[in-house]
């Protein structure tokens, strides 16, 4: 199945002022979990972890509120 959408669809989403906060809690979980790794560190590593579950939910509001994916309106798919 594959979805194709139009650039303005795209860049809109792209414009959300939700995606600085999934970014930078993407950024702080991954950077979190390296740092533990390479320090031997787990109760970093694992504490790093609690960051990532902000950061899904947070990039599938914006593609709920732009219907990107398979949040999609069923008029919208392609395929």
């Amino acid at each position: 199945m594959v979805l194709s959408r139009s650039p303005p669809e795209v860049l809109g989403a792209l414009r959300s002022h939700l995606l600085i906060p999934a970014v930078v809690a993407l950024l702080a979980g991954l950077g979190g979990i390296a740092f533990g790794l390479t320090h031997d560190d787990i109760v970093t590593a694992l504490g790093a972890l609690l960051f990532l579950p902000s950061a899904v939910l947070l990039f599938g509001i914006v593609a709920k509120r732009h219907g990107i994916g398979p949040f999609a309106s069923s008029g919208d798919r392609t395929g």
